[in-house]
């Protein structure tokens, strides 16, 4: 039976007895070559030259104007705003928790290519501050190019490539240039495109280079338009910080027939006054007033999530009538939601009254949920609330919502679950929550747990399962242990499955061992 079991992880992972496999993690932090040229297209054909005598694909890469107010993958804990990735790029358009704008300004494409063809495989932007091994492959660094040869070369890449992700990649990276000449080129994309990809990427980008609410607007009124493209238009709307854009939103709401259309104006409305103060009290009202009204209960639900981004006492007492009094049950849970995120004291204690005493189990889960959301700060009440509960599920739910708050007093109280709650099933809960923990002690306790000779089964076959979701470094030695001498076969098999999953060379030199006895 360990035998077949072995046989079929190694099949399951693409290997077999006599073809093992393993690639090196080794990396080497690349340094650029400078290669010279008159202008950017002969630098990128020096670039190619060099690069066909090596055996490994190799980048070309420049610098641009950058525009201001965009940020890729910065140095920043806390950060207001949205987010978007591109590959190994992460966008950021917003600011610190302190109202700062962030911004990085020494940025560079880099293409790579074959070195056999000259044909570019990948398309990345990366902060230049940012320490990057760059796959391990040769840089060639070319300088800055201007503007006008930047841009034309991306345009020219994006209308050139198939439809993949290389069009969308070179659009952003057009899009990321102080160049008057960027909203026509992303438009010119819109309106000509034959690639999806292409069309929505430049429309998101409109709404971040601005003045485009009249041409966005008009890709949400065209019914003829793909609908994805027309929530992107919306959504880009929102995100324009252009004045009169709750207005533009307001009038296409009323306008456009589709229900999925009109939630994401409604949700882009939401949107419409982050950093602009202008916008906040037109964006309360016209959400509000869906909110209350609307006969589509989605569009109010909508329109409830957004007004939680409303830090005012307003919204919260509004957000507590509408839970009180809407007859929708995903309304009401949206309320709970946006009742934590309001920061308001009286909307947090109807939170805390839903958890502890609410009759529907939906709206009370979604409550202690909402709690887990605060973080440290709903530790006392979440540990109460575990104590005092005595139905199983909702304290798994509480368990649940310990997931993602990292305190010790939340990490104590898993291992006392853990080690002796009377239910198989809360203390299984437990033990896989320790397990996404990194803490040294949690380790050990799961390795005890794994190892001991009174322990549960199911406990012991959990712990194995959260042992294998761990570091290799650790884990690895540890499973190949379990499945050598546990007493128990089906723990000593979870090890083996667990190991098969990890692809480490010490698991396959383990299973080759085993296979030739």
């Amino acid at each position: 039976m360990i035998l077949s079991l072995i046989l079929s992880v190694l099949l399951s992972v693409g290997l077999v007895a006599g073809e093992l496999k393993t690639q090196s993690t080794a990396t080497t932090i690349q340094s650029f070559t400078t290669v010279e040229g008159a202008d950017l297209m002969s630098k990128l054909d020096a670039a190619q030259a060099r690069g066909r005598t090596g055996r490994t694909p190799y980048w070309s890469a420049y610098t641009f104007d950058v525009r201001p107010g965009v940020a890729i993958d910065p140095e920043i804990q806390e950060f207001r705003g949205n987010m978007n990735t591109f590959g190994d790029t992460t966008v950021f358009v917003g600011t610190t928790a302190d109202g700062r704008s962030v911004e990085t300004r020494s940025l560079a494409i880099f293409l790579l290519r074959e070195p056999s063809a000259n044909q570019i495989t990948r398309m990345e932007i990366y902060n230049l501050e940012r320490k990057r091994e760059y796959s391990g492959y040769p840089v060639y660094w070319l300088g800055r190019a201007n503007n006008e040869e930047s841009l034309n070369y991306l345009r020219a890449l994006a209308a050139a490539t198939p439809l993949d992700v290389l069009s969308e990649r070179a659009v952003l990276g057009i899009a990321l240039h102080d160049d008057a000449r960027v909203s026509g080129m992303l438009k010119g994309f819109v309106t000509s495109s034959p690639n999806q990809r292409t069309r929505s990427s430049a429309v998101y980008w409109l709404g971040q280079t601005g003045g485009e609410q009249a041409f966005l607007a008009s890709l949400v009124r065209n019914d003829n338009e793909e609908k994805q493209l027309r929530r992107t238009a919306a959504h880009s709307i929102g995100e324009s910080h252009d004045r009169g854009a709750v207005a533009t939103l307001k009038a296409l709401y009323d306008e456009v027939k589709d229900p999925e259309i009109r939630r994401s104006v409604i949700s882009a409305a939401g949107h419409a006054s982050d950093g602009n103060a202008a916008e906040v009290q037109p964006a309360f009202a016209f959400l509000l007033g869906i909110a209350k009204n609307d006969a589509d209960s989605e569009a109010r639900r909508t329109a409830v999530r957004a007004l939680g981004r409303f830090q005012r006492e307003d919204a919260a007492e509004e957000l507590i009538k509408i839970y009180s009094s809407d007859n929708n049950l995903d309304v009401r849970k949206s309320a709970l939601r946006a009742m934590a995120e309001t920061k308001s004291q009286k909307a947090q204690a109807r939170v805390l009254e839903a958890a502890r005493s609410e009759t529907n189990a939906d709206l009370r889960k979604q409550a202690i949920r909402a709690l887990g959301e605060r973080g440290e700060a709903a530790v006392d009440d979440l540990l109460r609330l575990f104590d005092s509960e005595q139905t199983s599920d909702v304290r798994r739910t509480v368990l649940q919502s310990f997931a993602e708050i990292k305190s010790p007093r939340v990490e104590d109280k898993l291992f006392d679950v853990a080690r002796g709650d009377q239910s198989v099933e809360i203390r299984s809960q437990a033990i896989r929550l320790l397990g996404e923990r990194v803490s040294k002690r949690s380790f050990d306790f799961l390795s005890a747990t794994a190892q001991s000779n009174d322990a549960n089964a199911e406990v012991q076959l959990q712990a194995v399962r959260a042992i294998g979701s761990r570091r290799a470094e650790e884990s690895v030695p540890l499973l190949i242990k379990i499945a050598r001498t546990h007493p128990n076969q089906q723990v000593r098999k979870q090890a083996i499955r667990s190991l098969g999953e990890t692809g480490d060379p010490r698991a396959i030199e383990f299973f080759r061992e085993v296979l030739a006895k």
